[in-house]
């Protein structure tokens, strides 16, 4: 059957796992502070280490910082992630997006 459909129609894929950093104590703490809310000066942090990675099996910081922005845009927050790596493991921060400084 052919019909011409607007892209908003198209049935999307559901994802058929959970996400293994979902299934983690880590997200469940952060998931309670984040619905809690934040005031702008505050943040959260997870930091993965090596070990944990293995524990978890996790293998990108990249696809737990796409996990939490998921969470939080289907949530309609405004908070920004922001991840990095530093000797003893690996940073993701949930914060307040900076704000746009106005040029003159």
């Amino acid at each position: 059957m052919y019909k011409k459909v607007n892209e908003n129609q198209i049935p999307k894929r559901r994802r058929a796992s959970v996400s293994r950093f979902e299934s983690t104590e880590e997200w469940r703490l952060m998931k309670a502070d984040i619905d809690k809310g934040l005031k702008p000066n505050e943040a959260l942090q997870v930091t993965l280490t090596d070990a944990d990675k293995e524990l978890y099996k996790i293998k990108n910081r990249r696809t737990v910082a796409r996990f939490i922005q998921k969470y939080l845009d289907s949530k309609g927050l405004k908070y920004g992630v922001k991840t990095f790596r530093r000797d003893n493991g690996e940073y993701i921060i949930v914060r307040y997006a900076p704000v746009q400084r106005k040029t003159a």
